[in-house]
């Protein structure tokens, strides 16, 4: 039997093969820190270890709950007794004021003005601001009551009659005569004054012939002729 010896060459070169085969092996896990030209990356094998967990996708954290809003019923308020003003009243007009020859007047005393009268006096006449009704008789009875008021003047005008208590009792009108018979009830109280019989006379005579057709006047005081009264000074 031959005995086979191996060259120590060959010997040496096996050894050699074996441990480049190992350090390639072990060098596929490395990447290379940087990209050379023209050299092409090498790939990379990565393991994961067995019994290390793997990481989960976070979950979404729930949001608390909304407040639910529950719609309420809207409420009707209750009507008060109390009424509300709508509008701010307004002022009512005046009524008109008569004038002209509608106009009831009155005559009143401008005194000392050497007017055609006894004492140099004149008759003024004042509008009531009453309008005529075409009644003689009406007309009449009011303008007297309005001159039998117990106020002593007007403006700058006197009202002699001012003393006394007078009252229309009754007007007629007869239009075919132009007479009108009046009757006063009350009493005649004198100023102390002598022109103001005459002036009485004036103005009542005066405030009754104003209104048409009106041609004479009579006039009773208490059933006596108030002309005759004012004329004796009694």
């Amino acid at each position: 039997m031959s005995t086979i010896h191996r060259h120590p060459i060959i010997s040496y070169l096996f050894v050699l093969f074996i441990l480049v085969s190992i350090s390639s092996c072990g060098s596929a896990n490395v990447a290379p820190e940087q990209d050379q030209p023209g050299v092409s990356p090498s790939v990379v094998f990565s393991s994961t270890p067995s019994g290390t967990p793997t990481p989960q996708p976070p979950t979404d954290t729930p949001l608390p709950p909304t407040e639910t809003v529950t719609p309420t019923a809207s409420v009707t308020p209750i009507p008060s007794d109390t009424p509300t003003p709508s509008e701010t009243p307004t002022e009512t007009a005046p009524p008109p004021t008569a004038s002209g020859e509608e106009a009831i007047y009155v005559y009143y005393i401008l005194l000392g003005d050497d007017g055609p009268l006894s004492c140099g006096d004149s008759a003024v006449k004042v509008n009531t601001g009453v309008y005529r009704t075409g009644d003689v008789e009406t007309d009449v009875a009011t303008a007297l009551k309005r001159l039998f008021s117990k106020q002593q003047y007007v403006g700058n005008l006197y009202n002699p009659v001012y003393l006394s208590n007078w009252r229309v009792d009754s007007v007629e009108f007869k239009a075919y005569e132009g007479l009108v018979n009046v009757s006063l009830s009350g009493g005649y109280v004198r100023s102390g004054d002598r022109c103001d019989d005459s002036r009485v006379r004036t103005q009542i005579w005066s405030t009754i012939r104003q209104f048409p057709g009106v041609k004479t006047v009579y006039i009773l005081m208490n059933g006596n002729l108030l002309g005759d009264i004012l004329a004796t000074g009694k």
